[in-house]
């Protein structure tokens, strides 16, 4: 029904609760109502229509006028919503702007932490990350340390959505070598990646398939176990190891890619 959606719309969106949202909406179909009028024409509880009115006056809904017995009527909802959006559009930027102060000043704090000889990691050299979003915090986390060389051999992840990642490391003057899936590649075409390409920055190459996908930065390797119920899910097991000799062994796999792989 019309009336049950412009109630679940007036709670997702303007922040009235349920009450609220069916208080106003009847004052919008009837005009003008006393707290007992209220009552009989709407689902609101009698003993709460006083508190509820009060309420939606205080946020700007209704207008009160006062009297023997107090009527209310309702803020046309072009004005209240639009007032609404507004108002939530300041709101929101000055949380960003709070919360932008509070990132750096959180980095200027921790940086001595950061900064410090003592190992942070002991002598882990082996992590078990699960999740897209703590896979892509990690990938990211590579990138950006990365002082040398980048080897990438993706089938649709890491090249697509971490692109201005790699195209910073690029920038620097780190070494990329990418193997890409045929599957990927027409999404890779439209990217910003492949103008760097074609500009000669880095070498890319594609492949029918790739077994073990795997990202290498350095002495770092990063690849994810095979699970495709945890991928429907998004949340697969990736595997980051950090051991030269572990890393030689993934860099022999991603050369042999590289070598029955054909140019873009």
């Amino acid at each position: 029904m019309a009336k049950d959606r412009m109630v679940e719309l007036l709670q997702e969106h303007f922040e009235l609760n349920l009450y609220e949202a069916r208080a106003y909406v009847a004052l919008v179909a009837f005009g003008v109502l006393t707290p007992a009028e209220l009552a009989s024409v709407s689902e609101v509880p009698a003993p709460r229509t006083y508190d509820v009115l009060r309420s939606l006056e205080k946020k700007g809904f209704a207008i009160s006028q006062p009297g023997k017995v107090n009527k209310y009527r309702p803020v046309h909802p072009k004005n209240i919503l639009e007032k609404f959006i507004e108002e939530w559009q300041e709101r929101v930027k000055e949380e960003l702007e709070a919360k932008k102060k509070a990132k750096e000043e959180l980095l200027e704090l921790m940086m001595p932490l950061i900064e410090t000889e003592i190992p942070k990691y002991g002598v882990e050299r082996v992590w078990v990350v699960r999740g897209i979003r703590n896979s892509t915090l990690k990938t990211k986390e590579m990138l950006e340390g990365v002082q040398k060389e980048i080897l990438l051999a993706d089938d649709g992840y890491v090249a697509i959505n971490l692109e201005d990642d790699i195209i910073k490391a690029i920038e620097r003057g780190i070494t990329t070598k990418i193997v890409v899936t045929k599957q990927i590649l027409p999404r890779l075409q439209a990217s910003k990646l492949m103008d760097y390409y074609k500009s000669g920055k880095f070498e890319l190459k594609v492949v029918d398939s790739l077994e073990l996908p795997m990202l290498i930065c350095d002495e770092e390797v990063f690849f994810a176990l095979e699970d495709m119920a945890a991928r429907y899910f998004n949340y697969e097991t990736q595997v980051w190891i950090k051991d030269f000799r572990v890393v030689s062994l993934f860099r022999g796999k991603f050369n042999e890619y590289w070598e029955k792989a054909t140019k873009v």
